[in-house]
């Protein structure tokens, strides 16, 4: 009897001793200018509060009290905004000139997510290249935290036999040549939990062969018995009214081929909320690469390339002919369309199609982000772009994107404020992700 009542007195100031881990376990951000990704103003002298994994409360310090015995982390004169999302990537590619099948691996798809994080971008949704080892890497993110940046995978996407981007990528895409054929494979998706479905839908200036417009149907139509939201590759407005009007969830690149858009499609599209990743970065370099761009010579592409790949990729610029009048005027006509839409309230999201040739993982969302500024887009609403809208792009409103009780802490504390200069995203003084700091420093 004696032995129970001095084993009950033990617990009893065990317990006494222990903080509720509510209290215990709460990282105060405090003092840092808020920029919360939802597009309201920033809020200057801030607290965030995190407990583990999510936000627990935000807002200005005078209404959010911090918890007694909160680990407090210094904000002043820094500047708070959540984790970047990159809505168009292709994994497991070295980014370099060609594509080598090889490459594809999980070592190097994790090697991929790496370089986005330490970019600032924790989120990203690799769009219709991934086989087994992408889907592999995925599911082991969904039964244990992250570790690296957050992966949405559309598995394998579509094309025509024979079309885009089988010219640069082989037969990865998936090729049906009838509506059955093209349904059946749509359910394999479904059985693998790909988060979208992705479907190429570009003959690339007459050259190749674009999906059957039934075939697309009924990709369309199959997804949606599986509810797997389908994000199409576009180039021209009557595709993209076609898709629209079968239940096309979103688009990547931008409408090129006219700026004669009816203002009642645009209406629609702000309507349904449907998100344009215009991906001009990707335009940009078709004309711009010759020309050695800047970023070439950035000090940090090697978190983004090994310096073989960079070496390649400078020579094969320099032996490229001088580029056509016509690939200049279709980037400039994507990017006056992205501003149309952006201004008409179109959501515009944000994604490099970065492991694609001569595009490096992470490094190039930066670029995309610096022409939307330059496009007109201010540089709150391009915060606003690759946060909260690729939260609706994803369907994960409710977890992800804006700084927000009850959201995942995927957080960027920054030493300059990226509402003067978008490029301030860069200066990255902290970064936390699911809750947990990151040693940018240490990612392999």
């Amino acid at each position: 009897m004696y032995g129970r009542l001095i084993t009950l007195l033990f617990f009893i100031l065990l317990l006494a001793g222990c903080k509720p881990a509510a209290e215990s376990e709460v990282t105060a951000i405090v003092g840092a200018v808020l920029i919360d990704g939802a597009g309201g103003p920033p809020i200057s002298d801030s607290v965030v509060l995190v407990s583990g994994s999510r936000i627990r409360a935000a807002g200005p310090r005078a209404t959010t009290p911090i918890p007694a015995g909160s680990e407090k982390i210094d904000g002043s004169e820094k500047f708070l905004v959540p984790g970047l999302i990159d809505l168009h990537v292709h994994l497991g590619a070295r980014a370099g000139p060609r594509f080598v099948a090889a490459d594809y691996t999980a070592e190097r798809i994790r090697k991929n997510l790496n370089s986005y994080l330490y970019f600032g971008v924790t989120s990203v949704r690799s769009m219709g290249t991934d086989r087994e080892a992408g889907l592999e890497v995925r599911e082991s993110q969904r039964n244990a935290p992250p570790g690296t940046a957050r992966l949405f995978t559309a598995g394998r996407g579509f094309t025509a036999p024979g079309g885009h981007p089988s010219q640069e990528v082989g037969d990865i895409a998936r090729q049906p040549r009838s509506p059955a054929e093209a349904r059946s494979q749509v359910k394999d998706l479904a059985a693998g939990r790909v988060d979208a479905i992705k479907i190429w839908v570009d003959e690339v200036g007459g050259r190749l062969p674009k999906i059957q417009p039934a075939i697309s149907e009924a990709i369309l139509e199959e997804a949606r018995v599986h509810k797997i939201p389908v994000t199409a590759h576009i180039h021209s407005l009557a595709d993209t009214m076609f898709l629209l009007d079968r239940g096309a969830a979103g688009f990547l690149h931008m409408i090129r081929d006219t700026e004669n858009i009816d203002p009642a499609f645009i209406a629609r599209l702000r309507n349904l909320q449907i998100v344009f990743a215009p991906t001009l970065v990707r335009q940009e370099l078709a004309w711009l690469l010759k020309e050695q761009p800047r970023w070439l010579s950035d000090p940090e592409i090697g978190r983004a390339a090994d310096p073989e790949t960079v070496a390649a990729v400078k020579s094969f610029a320099a032996s490229l002919p001088s580029p056509s009048a016509e690939a200049r005027e279709q980037f400039e006509r994507a990017v006056r369309n992205t501003k149309s839409l952006a201004q008409a309230g179109v959501p515009i999201g944000t994604g490099s199609d970065g492991g694609s040739a001569f595009d490096f993982p992470g490094l190039m969302l930066h670029r995309e982000l610096e022409i939307l500024v330059e496009a007109g887009l201010t540089p709150l609403e391009v915060i606003q772009a690759a946060t909260r809208n690729g939260t609706l792009a994803l369907g994960k409103m409710d977890e992800l994107g804006v700084i927000q009780a009850g959201r995942r802490a995927d957080l960027l504390l920054l030493r300059a404020n990226p509402a003067e200069d978008i490029r301030n995203l860069r200066k990255i003084d902290r970064l936390m992700l699911d809750g947990q700091w990151v040693d940018r420093a240490r990612l392999p």
